[in-house]
């Protein structure tokens, strides 16, 4: 049994204006177990001029069907793609002029070598036949072409500024941010994110930073930062006295605890966890250790119970 090619198509920028260079990006994932044949054809909207490709061997040439519309077709065959391995494409353009605002879109689709379409993927680009920036001006200029051309070179320029400074409150955001700047969200809270974590923790915990320096040192607040780490609520046991009795038999002084079984400011933390390799267990082992040093009150000791399926590890 073998499973179907894959495709992805997309494109350089999802906005453009006329002149603009304009690359389409194709990549096919090989999917099967032994090499296999397949045509890739991508096609080009009427709206763009084909400049270059780029394929993954040199000598491979794409055959180039025009359209009596003006758009293109070009086809890749005969390129073997086994199990795991990645094949990239490139189509250069230039983005045509235009009298007025249109969306161009690209197909991309791998049929095998007996003629059956496995996969097929799309892309749409807005391009914008006058810059943005003449609303901003006297109705007068909006009729002058060189005014609009020469607006979109500053428009061009400044566009990507602007996009980044619309999607500021997403790069604040741990869940939204990118991975390179979660370091520096995590100084603004003076955590330091362990770069062993996965991804999807450390954006957990810097999220919830907050929370859990509000409860530090308490039994809530550490069981979720384990809970973070280990997807697992821990069971957090604090050894109070037992049968607590006043009354005439009871005798106080130094060295004496209350009821039996007391063992002051000391608590158990007892987990359920997947198996793992023995070195991914110690790794755990070692950063739960951490994670509760850190968290737990300075004066406290603890006990570490560790159960992974029917074995018991205590420390």
């Amino acid at each position: 049994m073998t499973s179907p090619l894959l495709v992805a198509h997309v494109a350089s920028d999802y906005r453009r204006y006329p002149g603009e260079p304009l690359v389409f990006y194709t990549r096919v994932t090989g999917g099967v177990e032994t090499s296999a044949y397949y045509s890739l054809r991508v096609t080009l909207p009427a709206g763009v001029t084909l400049e270059r490709t780029v394929a993954p061997r040199r000598e491979t040439v794409p055959r180039v069907v025009r359209w009596s519309t003006g758009g293109q077709t070009l086809t890749w065959d005969e390129v073997a793609a086994p199990l795991g391995t990645t094949h990239e494409y490139e189509v250069h353009t230039a983005v045509a002029a235009t009298l007025e605002d249109v969306t161009l879109v690209s197909h991309a689709s791998l049929t095998e070598a007996d003629g059956i379409r496995v996969a097929s993927e799309s892309v749409s680009v807005a391009v914008s036949a006058q810059g943005s920036y003449l609303r901003y001006l006297p109705a007068l200029y909006e009729r002058d072409d060189f005014m609009g051309r020469f607006l979109m070179l500053f428009e061009s320029f400044w566009w990507p500024i602007e996009r980044q400074i619309d999607n500021l409150p997403y790069y604040l955001d741990p869940r939204t941010a990118p991975v390179d700047l979660l370091p520096w969200l995590a100084s603004w809270l003076d955590l330091v994110l362990d770069k062993r974590w996965p991804e999807s923790k450390r954006r957990r915990l810097l999220q919830a930073a907050v929370s859990l320096y509000r409860r530090r040192g308490t039994r809530d607040g550490l069981a979720d930062y384990l809970e973070i780490y280990t997807d697992v609520r821990p069971e957090i046991v604090e050894h109070r006295a037992e049968n607590f009795v006043l009354g005439p038999e009871a005798q106080l002084g130094r060295g004496i605890a209350l009821g039996t079984r007391n063992v002051p400011h000391t608590f158990t933390v007892r987990l359920e966890l997947p198996p793992v390799a023995a070195r991914a267990a110690k790794e755990r082992r070692c950063m739960i250790e951490q994670i509760v040093a850190a968290e737990k009150p300075a004066h406290t000791a603890y006990m570490l119970d560790i159960r992974v399926e029917s074995e018991r590890h205590v420390r």
